[in-house]
């Protein structure tokens, strides 16, 4: 496109000015129309092409602005290739295409310079690819079974506050193996040795008979004959007392005992206690026993 002859535009930029005041427009008009932003017109009509987003968008906008103001955009898109060393051979820049429902314009990738589908045909393939849930029957099946899911959740939720867990109630049912500490509530506690079936009764008139005591420390040992057998021996606790106690020479059991509490043990042969403390009455079939100290941690062997 020659502009410089008959006092015409002397460049791409004049051309587009002239024209677009010669057609009484502003370029708010010509904005709207193409739905170009109006700083990149105004970069077009005074060539600041350095304003704009990129040389291949820019000779987008160029090629609609003359379209628009009735210029041959082909040679306007031409001398601007010129101006700049482009081959003339160049693909042809698409025109500006519809970004979606926003109504605004935007000028075609270089990686989509071949022809695009239509806005109608986009829109017909977008419907046939839509998911099947869209499909109201689908939605409707698909909030019944979020209901189902929701309720099953109450009512599991409900059963499990209204039942013990079954790992409480199979502990519930297993006999310990050994005796818990005790707490410090008043009772009474006895202690089986293993190879007898239950505890043995007392031997009334049971006679029984110091036979050595020593001492190592601040522990003193009693060693007692009791006839006839089997031995049993009776606790009665007035205060805070630790108390180990091994039957027929078997494994120990130890454990605190309160005021109040009372402990039995049994054995067909002997019955060995350890006391941490004298706040603790022993009876020996059915006979007390004087404790040999007062301050001293006591051994004492019941043999029978």
């Amino acid at each position: 496109m020659d502009t410089s002859a008959n006092n015409g535009p002397a460049n791409i930029g004049q051309a587009l000015n002239q024209a677009r005041i010669r057609r009484r427009l502003s370029i708010d008009q010509v904005s709207d129309a193409l739905h170009i932003r109006r700083d990149y017109l105004l970069a077009l009509e005074q060539n600041r092409w350095d304003d704009l987003p990129g040389e291949v968008y820019g000779q987008g906008f160029l090629k609609n602005y003359a379209r628009l103001l009735d210029l041959d955009s082909d040679a306007v898109v031409e001398q601007r290739r010129r101006e700049i060393g482009q081959p003339l051979d160049h693909p042809a820049i698409p025109p500006m295409e519809s970004t979606g429902r926003t109504g605004l314009y935007a000028h075609a990738s270089p990686r989509t310079m071949t022809s695009q589908p239509s806005q109608r045909n986009r829109r017909k393939g977008a419907e046939r690819n839509a998911p099947e849930y869209s499909n109201p029957r689908v939605l409707i099946w698909i909030l019944g079974v979020l209901v189902v899911l929701f309720v099953g959740g109450l009512l599991t939720l409900r059963h499990g506050h209204s039942s013990p867990p079954p790992t409480a109630a199979l502990a519930s049912k297993k006999t310990p193996k050994t005796a818990p500490a005790p707490a410090k509530t008043t009772g009474t506690r006895s202690a089986k040795h293993s190879g007898t079936a239950s505890q043995h009764k007392a031997v009334q008139g049971a006679t029984v008979s110091l036979q050595s005591t020593s001492q190592s420390g601040t522990s003193v040992f009693a060693h007692y004959l009791v006839t006839p057998a089997p031995v049993t021996v009776a606790l009665a606790f007035t205060g805070n007392c630790w108390v180990s106690a091994a039957v027929n020479g078997g494994p120990a059991t130890s454990g605190m005992y309160y005021s109040g509490q009372h402990a039995n043990f049994s054995g067909t042969q002997s019955v060995s206690l350890i006391l941490g403390s004298h706040a603790v009455a022993v009876t020996v079939g059915g006979k007390n026993i004087p404790l040999p100290t007062s301050n001293d941690v006591l051994n004492l062997t019941f043999q029978g």
